[in-house]
């Protein structure tokens, strides 16, 4: 039981030090925050059993943030480069390695890309609010 009021204690600690750093964030309205425009993954969507890292969705888990996704676009075969056209690069790691290897644009062809809208605690109505207008601004292009 203590070890598990400990790890309590240090989320809630996360959760503090987030929200501080949040709220203490300058704007050039000097409102604030309102919702972050994040991406969902480092990819668009892959394969089933594919995915490895969700960083930029658990830490919102964690936090205890409201967060959803929307559909942003999809993989164009037209628009997008090829992997050969993207030579040159080099990963920083083995995960930044396995997901560049998972770039292949025929696979990937009309796979959704997404984004997600993230708001603080107790804040779904904002997010979803700001999922609404940002989700009919994609639409329009």
């Amino acid at each position: 039981m203590y070890e598990y009021w400990q790890l309590n204690r240090r989320k809630v600690s996360a959760q503090k030090a987030y929200l501080d750093k949040w709220n203490n964030t300058p704007t050039p309205s000097g409102r604030g925050v309102d919702v972050l425009l994040t991406p969902i993954m480092s990819h668009v969507a892959v394969p089933h059993r594919k995915c490895k890292w969700v960083g930029y969705t658990k830490v919102w888990n964690l936090l205890d943030y409201a967060a959803l996704s929307i559909p942003a676009g999809q993989v164009d075969k037209e628009v997008d480069p090829k992997a050969e056209e993207l030579s040159g690069y080099e990963a920083r790691n083995t995960l930044d390695k396995w997901n560049w290897e998972l770039y292949d644009l025929e696979s990937m062809a009309g796979m959704p890309i997404g984004v997600q809208v993230v708001g603080k605690r107790l804040e779904e109505e904002r997010v979803l609010g700001a999922a609404k207008v940002i989700d009919q601004l994609i639409r329009e292009e």
